[in-house]
């Protein structure tokens, strides 16, 4: 059997060869890039195939699983793809990792990659350094008139230095992760000179010497900002935020000293999840960042509160979100919860869907007003973490008999024994309903 093959195999191999070049080139370019760098085994032709049909080069999928001498190869296939003359590869996406680093001599390989591929007018860059002790990264980073991704994810203990000539006229897509700034101004500076921006994204980043962190930027559509793992001492500013194209905000993390939002009025979805309302500030800062998303139309607000600081009264009366038509509510060790739901629903007067978790209830509902969004327009309503106690019943009573245009209520219970949860499901669809329309479903 085996003779036979062998003959077979060949002439498939033959007619591969007979290809054309840029038919192999686009052969290989679907190839992921391990298995593609195994083809430049076979010829000097296919060394110089591979060299043309490489556009991404993706560190963390080509070091994955790979022996010291894997490794090393590697490295040397890098530097041939990347500084052999004969052949310059253009690639458009470098995701680079340090994995393979053991001392700072071994940056100096990695930036020439980095410096290389920018030279070339690289066009996405992701850099994840591992390692506490880094380099400082190559001036070109921030410099760059291609890039339009810049990714930098770093574990260094000391603060980052921004080049003061810094400019990404092309940059759309800015994702800063674990970065401590010397300067805080001069990565605010780079983000405001960055005019085409739409995208940016801020995970736990340390900002020195600075009072305000302001965001500035006409063409933002998406911003992501992420202070949870940031110790309080750290996060010493007010926050400024001008973005009147923006149509995605979320917001992480403990509250800080104050808040200016403005110019949101193309604001769709907001995420805000916010915690540590021991300062004296925290409910007044609260309100001013929920008064800068008044104009959203979908928002999930999750409060983490371990004391009466948050919202200890009613909000504002002129805090009204108009065009909310989607509320998505948690809230966790916060005393007297559905209270500060039902309160918050009085500032909603056109909501349609309501989405809750009554996980960690602590009291029920007294009488209070009746929100008008309950009365004229929720028309459904999904509650999680439902146990069969009072207070869940209540919180379920409470809406059953006040959404008076409600079409589906949708519950899903928690984890219970068959018995009790058979009873606790008969006893929820015998509750009065005010709706003809409404429909229970259980999950």
């Amino acid at each position: 059997m085996g003779r036979r093959q062998q003959p077979e195999t060949v002439g498939v191999l033959d007619r591969i060869n007979n290809l054309p070049d840029s038919i192999l080139s686009h052969i290989l370019s679907f190839l992921p890039n391990k298995e593609a760098v195994r083809t430049s085994i076979l010829s000097t032709r296919w060394k110089y195939l591979l060299a043309s049909s490489i556009s991404i080069l993706d560190f963390e999928h080509c070091l994955k699983n790979l022996y010291e001498e894997d490794v090393n190869n590697f490295m040397n296939f890098v530097d041939t793809l990347l500084f052999n003359p004969r052949e310059r590869v253009h690639l458009e996406s470098f995701w680079v990792n340090d994995y393979f680093v053991d001392d700072e001599d071994d940056y100096l390989p990695l930036y020439g990659w980095i410096s290389t591929a920018l030279s070339r007018g690289l066009k996405n860059i992701g850099i994840n350094f591992i390692n506490e002790k880094v380099p400082v990264l190559p001036t070109l980073l921030f410099t760059s008139h291609s890039l339009v991704t810049l990714t930098l994810f770093l574990h260094i203990k000391d603060d980052m230095k921004i080049p003061t000539n810094a400019c990404l006229p092309n940059l759309k897509n800015l994702c800063l992760t674990n970065l401590a700034f010397e300067d805080g101004y001069s990565i605010l500076k780079l983000i405001s000179s960055c005019h085409v921006l739409e995208d940016l994204t801020i995970y736990d980043c340390c900002f020195h010497s600075i009072s305000e962190l302001n965001i500035h930027n006409l063409l933002l559509r998406r911003l992501i900002l992420c202070f949870e793992h940031v110790c309080v001492r750290d996060y010493d500013y007010v926050m400024a935020i001008d973005a009147p194209s923006l149509v995605y905000f979320e917001y992480t993390g403990i509250v800080g000293k104050g808040y200016t939002l403005s110019n949101m009025k193309s604001l769709v979805k907001a995420e805000i999840s916010i915690s540590h309302f021991h300062e004296v500030h925290s409910e007044r800062s609260a309100t001013q960042l929920l008064q800068g998303i008044g104009n959203v139309q979908s928002l999930h607000l999750a409060i983490e509160a371990f004391n009466e600081t948050f919202f200890r009264t009613r909000l504002d009366p002129k805090l009204v979100f108009h065009n909310l038509v989607e509320l998505e509510f948690h809230s966790y060790y916060c005393y007297r919860k559905g209270v500060r739901l039902v309160e918050f629903l009085h500032n909603v007067p056109n909501l349609k869907t309501l989405i809750l978790d009554l996980a960690d209830g602590e009291e029920g509902l007294r009488s209070l007003p009746i929100p008008s969004c309950l009365l004229f327009h929720v028309k459904e309503i999904k509650i999680s973490g439902v146990d069969g106690s009072k207070y869940a019943f209540e919180m379920i009573s409470y809406f059953l008999n006040h959404a008076m245009v409600l079409e589906k209520l949708i519950l899903k219970m928690i984890n219970l024994l068959g018995k009790d949860e058979l009873c606790i499901l008969k006893k929820l669809l015998r509750l009065p309903r005010n709706s003809k329309k409404c429909e229970v479903v259980v999950h």
